[in-house]
Formats: C-alpha cells, sequence, structure tokens
C-alpha cells in the first residue's frame, strides 16, 4: 500500500506529459538519422530551409544557396521541394564544370523524383555531360594528345538507355556506349551495344555507324585469332549483313574489302585442310572429302582449279602446286 501510494505522483506526472505531447502539433524537423557531416543544413525544419535556399540565391550566394539545397535534399529526400533542391545542386555542379558529379546528380534526379521535375530536360542534360565525358581525354600535354578516358562515360549512356529505352536519345546511347567499350578494347561488349542499337532503331540516323562498327569488332577479333574458325565466320556474316542493309552506304567500300579478305583468308584455311590430309597424311579419301567441301563453299575461288586438278588426278600421285604455294 505505501509503495502504490509513493509511485501515484510518478503516474500523474507521467500522464500529463504524455497529454502535453500529444496536443502538441507535428512539425518536421531535422532528422539525425539524415545527419551529414560536411552537408548540414542552417535551420532545422525543410519550410526554413528552403526559404534560407532562396535567399542565398537572390543575394548572389550561388555557392551558398546550392550547398544548403543539397543539404535539404539529403536530410528530407521527402519533402516537396526536394527535387527541386536536387535540381539546384545538380544545375551548380554542372555549371562548374564537375561533369561526373553533375551527370550523377542528374541521374539521382531522374530516378528518385522522376515526376517532379522537366524529365526531357534533365535526361538531355544528362546526355549532353555522357557526350563530353565520351570525348574527355586525360593527361593532354603540348602535343601528347592524352589517354582515351571514354570508358567512364558508359554507365551514363546505360542509364539513359535504361531510363528512356524508346526515347530519342537511346540510339545514340547504345552507339556512343559501344564505341567506348571498343576503345576499352572490351569487343563483345561493344558488339552488344552495337547491335541492340541497330535492331531496336533501324531507321535512326545511327544504324548505319552501328552495323559498320559490329563488322570492324568481328574483323578486329577474327585478326586477334587467326586461327579461330568461328570468328572468321561471324566476321564474314556481319559484313554480309551490312552490306544486305547498306549496298550503298557511305562505309559500303570497306566493308566490300573486310569480306573479300575474309573470304580468302576462310578458303586458304579450307585448302589448308584439305592438302594437310593430302601431303602429310596421305589419307586419300579424307582429302577427297575436304577437296569437295572446299570446292562446294569456294566453287569460284582462287583455289578452286587446284582442287580440281588434285581430284582428277590418281591418289597416288603428288599433289599439285596450288598458286602462290612457295612450298
Amino acid at each position: 500500500m505505501f509503495r502504490l501510494v509513493r509511485s501515484l505522483p510518478l503516474l500523474v506526472l507521467a500522464c500529463a506529459l504524455s497529454a502535453c505531447v500529444s496536443s502538441t502539433p507535428y512539425v518536421d524537423t531535422l532528422d539525425e538519422s539524415h545527419f551529414h557531416l560536411f552537408h548540414r543544413p542552417d535551420f532545422k525544419d525543410p519550410a526554413r530551409q528552403w526559404e534560407h535556399v532562396l535567399a542565398l540565391a537572390d543575394a548572389g550566394k550561388q555557392k551558398a544557396s546550392a550547398k544548403q539545397a543539397y543539404a535539404l535534399r539529403l536530410t528530407w529526400p521527402e519533402d516537396g521541394h526536394a527535387a527541386e533542391a536536387q535540381l539546384r545542386w545538380a544545375r551548380w555542379l554542372d555549371r562548374r564544370g564537375k561533369t561526373a558529379a553533375a551527370a550523377e546528380q542528374y541521374e539521382f534526379l531522374l530516378e528518385h523524383y522522376p515526376t517532379s521535375a522537366d524529365f526531357s530536360s534533365v535526361l538531355e542534360d544528362d546526355m549532353r555531360l555522357a557526350r563530353t565525358l565520351f570525348r574527355r581525354r586525360a593527361g593532354k600535354f603540348l602535343f601528347f594528345p592524352g589517354v582515351d578516358m571514354s570508358e567512364k562515360s558508359i554507365p551514363h549512356f546505360e542509364f539513359i538507355v535504361k531510363t528512356a529505352p524508346e526515347g530519342e536519345l537511346a540510339a545514340e546511347a547504345l552507339l556512343l556506349a559501344g564505341k567506348a567499350h571498343e576503345a576499352a578494347y572490351d569487343y563483345p561488349e561493344a558488339i552488344d551495344s552495337y547491335l541492340a542499337c541497330f535492331n531496336r532503331f533501324p531507321a535512326s540516323p545511327f544504324a548505319e555507324d552501328a552495323l559498320f562498327s559490329q563488322v570492324r569488332c568481328h574483323r578486329t577479333l577474327a585478326d586477334d585469332a587467326p586461327n579461330d574458325e568461328r570468328a572468321l565466320d561471324f566476321a564474314r556474316a556481319s559484313a554480309a549483313r551490312y552490306l544486305a542493309h547498306f549496298a550503298d552506304g557511305a562505309n559500303a567500300s570497306t566493308v566490300r574489302a573486310w569480306l573479300s579478305d575474309i573470304r580468302s583468308r576462310q578458303e586458304r584455311r579450307a585448302f589448308d585442310r584439305a592438302e594437310y590430309y593430302d601431303r602429310i597424311l596421305k589419307r586419300p579419301l579424307s582429302a577427297r572429302i575436304a577437296y569437295e567441301d572446299f570446292l562446294q563453299a569456294f566453287p569460284h575461288g582462287r583455289l578452286a582449279d587446284a582442287a580440281r586438278i588434285r581430284l582428277a588426278t590418281p591418289p597416288e600421285s603428288p599433289a599439285p602446286t596450288a598458286p602462290g604455294d612457295k612450298r
């Protein structure tokens, strides 16, 4: 009984405090869970903070205004002015020439506040910065041209394609992403980007360049692996596809020359295989099959007559020397 009497004042005090707290209107104040050491807002509620941002801008303090706008977005990301604050921060970075950082902030705005900003305008700004990164070279000094840094633009082009896959900028973004991959010697990824550009946007002004660039990548892969027959097959197929769509294209003559070279290499490899069975292994039946396969694939080739002569010659006779054969 004595303990109950002693605790009664404490219960009354707790009830009074609870009533006071519940009667106080809710005010959105600084949330310590969004604490950022280098971007602290000057005020503890978003409404006054936004007024402060505008006042700083009106006073000509653009840097301070942008930083306080960024602090507002970091601290109160769901506030009604958060999107506009994020845009102010991105624009300030853009004006300062912070290309990569500005592109990242534009992309954050498009990803988290897609309905609160001028979507098309911000996406165009992001594309402009991605193009700048694509053209950037590091270490330029006097006559030294610098090092290609276009690889850093790839994530931004990919973001643009992901954000607006059917938009006006998607075809160009895919093409430039492919070129950046190619400059980084990542030919499989480059080929994928080029093919996506052509297949999804065949009527765009970037389609011809994309298909030509794909042929160039396949040809490079075939040159890097001269004994890889599949690489030659892919190179030949890609060149034929380009000519099927752009027979009068700007790069048609180059592709025709590449295709002729690829065919000559394939012809030489097929004839060498038949000669290997004929001259080295001394297996007449296997050699005959290989010569026949050669003629079926290259009936009008430079070595076709030599193959026909060998098929008409008795197997026990020495194999005739092919044109250009120095052995």
